[in-house]
């Protein structure tokens, strides 16, 4: 662990944790680094939005949280999933709930990056190739991205609550046949490190732009989110994709809007599935027992009550007392008695009044 997050990791455990800070975990390539333009609309900050910051640029400190606003990944990401996913969120849940989003996402990059069993030899045969165009960013995140990730949840547990995953990656392995097998595992280390809950922890997976070049890798897309047990696939149809000079990979600022509102859409409804159910097992303590037997009552039954409530004359009680069933040891009769007015009055269970 690096000074920096270590430091970080410290300074977190100083504070009592909140339970009212919700954290999400972000992870992926280009699309979940985010690609469209920024507006000025973007950088208008809310209080309840948060960035946990996982990349080392723009005078933050790198584990710390800030007001959410782009960039949220690495210091060259845009506006993205991320972007209006947490938005959506706060606007949706109480004003007691705040949202933030750790976001470890480069573009171009294999699932293998944040694979704690392959990432150091996937960097060692990218930089054999000459392919480094992307290290910079790699640097920014601590030169490990599944290591950044972990170290981001130990945060996020010491000062809040994981409540979930946001992924979003597949268009550099559309020819890796295991990938979905991939993605597992990568999302079962996380768990096992970061000791959580698996079902409490889903990760959401959206799909590739459908009116991209890779759409039709989609059906990997859902195998990978049926083989989580807790995954989600978020689609993305109707959500449109930037025709760029090489390649239709990403999507407008539109598209990112509607998929990453789908994010917050999914991610709402699972919190409202987790709430506990009503306890009806109390009773309604508003409602007047018509009948309550006195403690002085001896031999009573089943059939004496029924009898009683049976015969009981209609009565206009003004007061809140109500009729109580007891026995006259002395005169061995059953009284139904009750006060009106201030003055008590009884009747046997014939009805006549004593």
């Amino acid at each position: 662990m690096s000074s920096v997050v270590l430091g970080a990791v410290l300074s977190a455990a100083c504070f009592a944790q909140d339970k009212n800070l919700h954290i999400y975990l972000a992870y992926g390539q280009s699309n979940m680094s985010g690609q469209a333009t920024v507006t000025d609309q973007d950088r208008v900050k809310d209080p309840r939005f948060l960035v946990l910051r996982a990349a080392k640029h723009s005078g933050q400190t790198v584990g710390e949280f800030y007001p959410a606003a782009p960039p949220m990944g690495h210091s060259q990401s845009k506006a993205g999933i991320v972007d209006f996913f947490g938005r959506k969120m706060v606007k949706e849940l109480p004003d007691s709930i705040k949202i933030a989003v750790a976001n470890v996402a480069i573009g171009g990059q294999s699932i293998d990056l944040f694979d704690k069993d392959r990432n150091a030899s996937y960097v060692q045969n990218a930089k054999n190739k000459g392919d480094t165009w992307w290290i910079q960013y790699l640097d920014e995140y601590g030169g490990d991205l599944h290591k950044r990730v972990v170290e981001m949840g130990k945060i996020a547990k010491q000062k809040g609550v994981i409540k979930g995953f946001l992924f979003h990656q597949g268009e550099a392995d559309y020819q890796m046949k295991d990938w979905p097998q991939r993605v597992k595992k990568v999302y079962d280390q996380f768990i096992e490190e970061l000791e959580l809950d698996p079902e409490k922890t889903p990760i959401l997976i959206g799909e590739l732009a459908p009116t991209g070049d890779l759409g039709w890798r989609n059906d990997a897309v859902k195998e990978a989110a049926d083989l989580i047990p807790n995954g989600h696939l978020i689609s993305a149809q109707g959500c449109p994709a930037l025709k760029e000079a090489s390649y239709t990979l990403h999507f407008t600022r539109e598209g990112y809007q509607t998929f990453g509102e789908r994010y917050a859409d999914k991610m709402l409804e699972i919190l409202k599935s987790q709430e506990p159910a009503p306890d009806t097992s109390k009773k309604d303590t508003s409602k007047v027992d018509t009948l309550k037997t006195d403690s002085t009552s001896r031999d009573t039954t089943a059939k004496d009550s029924t009898d009683a409530i049976r015969n009981l004359p209609r009565l206009q009680i003004t007061e809140t007392q109500s009729p109580k069933l007891y026995f006259d040891a002395r005169e061995q009769t059953l009284f139904v008695r009750f006060k009106k007015n201030g003055v008590e009055h009884r009747y046997r269970v014939s009805g006549r009044e004593r």
